[in-house]
């Protein structure tokens, strides 16, 4: 059973609006095979998933399932060949119960052929217990977080009884011990004969769960290798190229060779910050043409300290300055004017207008600032040359500047936020998670762009909790632990394993 071919994707192609988007991609996945598709935003990953879920329909290039070859493929021939995905965005009905969601497209029906909720909290309780999940069926979707509405999708899939699950990014909004657990389930699914396509940029992730790692790059089919004959700097040098690791290695080395040097004058300042009135309060300074990261593990009051400096949620007692002088701020419009721009976590919700064009969501905050206008007009070409150079700036890949923003990969929408803000004329940038969900090589291009940013004396704070790529790009960093700073770190001795030390609950 192991070695029957149950996807065979052969020579598949698909452009958009002339735009060629798979060039003759190759997929082949057996039997109880775990197979992780990689390659950066844009490579051409969701298009080809969506020509197997028959979402998209392939311009050229065979599709077998189970051997048969199909010429009209659709999302039912998807649904009745046992196909079933497991999306990044979950497409849940938030106003029914967890069984309701589980079994929306697979209703149970009573002895008089009305809907039996009570029928399906009790096989839905049985596929839960199964699975180890700690849900409870009859709970309402939208009474439960994030991460537990990821674990409904799972089971969702898993009741459906599909052949093949496509998991994109499955685990984005789950706890380590979620995603152990859900590492567990997939290896059951293995088990049983089920394949698994599965989506992530986490490598160490990937290196856990695959039989075989698949990179496509700008479309293209680059290699299918077995786990156990690759490594993970070989999986990244097949998705970008040797180029952009050595940059980031050549960012890193720069850091220490200014290790020593004074930093310039603190431009900002926030004194005596409660989050916690049990905890000590959070002190800080921002020097000019400095990056000071803000990290720590989940809880550990990062996001609250931004949303508190730029007026979101509100806090009595502390003090924020810039530039000597004592501002408060009631929001982030109060926050933008006085030149803090932040980039804010969820790029979808909070920093894109999604049915906008790329130009409009660029030159937003632009318009708010800066004398791009006359008597109330937009001064169209002044505003189509600076979009222009921001998406030359940050290599932001575009069919057009009035395509809508939604289209773009997860990469390229993250650098549109960031190019938005940067036009905005920043005197301190914030980022909040600005690598989270993007690929290895749109992460580079932002390091790149903060240490350029750096060089230019702009002041950054970067808000994150990817430990990994503090070093890369921060000059200094402050780790929080339960609403308070636990450890302060600069130069040379800013390392993975001494950010880990402080956030883990080590002493100074």
């Amino acid at each position: 059973m192991e070695n029957e071919k149950i996807v065979d994707l052969q020579g598949i192609k698909k452009s958009f609006s002339g735009v060629p988007v798979l060039k003759g991609v190759d997929l082949a996945l057996q039997r109880g095979e775990i197979v992780a598709l990689m390659g950066e935003n844009g490579a051409g990953k969701s298009t080809l998933v969506n020509i197997l879920m028959g979402v998209h329909q392939k311009d050229g290039g065979i599709i077998k399932i189970n051997g048969q070859e199909f010429t009209e493929y659709n999302i039912n021939t998807a649904r009745k060949n046992g196909i079933a995905i497991i999306p990044q965005e979950l497409a849940l009905v938030p106003a029914v119960t967890v069984a309701e969601n589980i079994f929306l497209s697979n209703r149970l029906k009573g002895k008089m052929g009305a809907l039996s909720l009570k029928q399906m909290c009790i096989k839905a309780r049985e596929i839960i217990d199964e699975l180890g999940f700690d849900l409870d069926p009859s709970a309402r979707v939208d009474s439960l977080p994030i991460s537990y509405r990821q674990l409904v999708s799972i089971v969702k899939v898993i009741a459906e009884e599909a052949n093949v699950i496509i998991m994109d990014e499955p685990t984005s909004s789950l706890s380590s011990e979620e995603i152990k657990r859900l590492q567990s389930i997939i290896f059951k699914l293995k088990q049983r004969g089920v394949a698994v396509i599965y989506i992530s940029h986490l490598l160490d992730e990937v290196f856990e769960v695959a039989d075989t790692i698949i990179v496509l790059r700008d479309g293209y089919f680059i290699d299918s290798k077995p786990k156990s004959q690759t490594s993970q700097r070989e999986v990244i040098s097949l998705m970008v190229g040797e180029e952009l690791l050595h940059t980031q290695q050549a960012l890193r080395s720069e850091i220490e060779s200014q290790t020593g040097q004074e930093n310039g004058e603190a431009i900002f300042s926030v004194e005596n910050l409660h989050l916690s009135p049990e905890r000590q309060p959070i002190s800080f300074q921002l020097h000019e043409g400095e990056v000071l990261g803000i990290t720590g593990l989940v809880g550990s009051g990062k996001t609250e300290t931004l949303r508190a400096i730029t007026g979101v949620d509100k806090y009595k007692g502390f003090t924020v300055q810039l530039d000597g002088k004592e501002q408060k701020f009631s929001n982030m419009r109060e926050a933008l004017a006085h030149g803090i721009c932040v980039v804010p976590e969820d790029r979808k919700l909070q920093g894109l207008v999604l049915v906008r064009s790329v130009r409009e969501n660029i030159s937003m905050c632009r318009t708010y600032r800066s004398k791009i206008t006359k008597y109330g007009v937009i001064k169209r070409k002044d505003e189509q040359k600076d979009v222009k150079r921001m998406l030359e700036e940050l290599a932001i890949k575009v069919a057009g500047l009035e395509q809508q923003v939604r289209y773009l990969s997860g990469g390229n929408q993250q650098k549109c936020v960031i190019a938005k803000e940067l036009l905005a004329a920043p005197r301190i940038l914030m980022l909040d998670e600005p690598t989270r969900g993007i690929d290895v090589g749109a992460k580079t291009t932002i390091y790149n762009l903060i240490r350029k940013l750096k060089k230019n004396g702009l002041s950054v704070i970067l808000f994150t909790s990817d430990v990994s790529e503090i070093p890369i790009v921060c000059d200094r960093v402050l780790v929080l632990a339960n609403s308070e700073i636990v450890g302060e770190i600069e130069g040379k001795e800013v390392t993975v394993p001494s950010i880990l030390h402080f956030a883990a609950g080590g002493k100074k």
